[in-house]
């Protein structure tokens, strides 16, 4: 399994990153794009994050 980070960025420079562990990028790929409605999750620094996936401008993906 390898790690990566999803990361959303919204508004004013403000971004949240999820922490995944999958096979390989595609998988996390697949991953961001199965994400509708609310997102919700604990972050590493052990914040429960909760959104609407509408007020998302940008996601990337990035090895951790």
């Amino acid at each position: 399994m390898s790690k990566f980070k999803i990361n959303y960025f919204f508004e004013k420079d403000f971004k949240v990153s999820r922490p995944i562990e999958v096979e390989n990028i595609s998988e996390a790929i697949q991953d961001a794009k199965d994400q509708e409605g609310q997102i919700e999750f604990t972050g590493e620094d052990n914040v429960f994050y909760r959104f609407d996936t509408k007020d998302i401008k940008l996601v990337t993906i990035t090895e951790a």
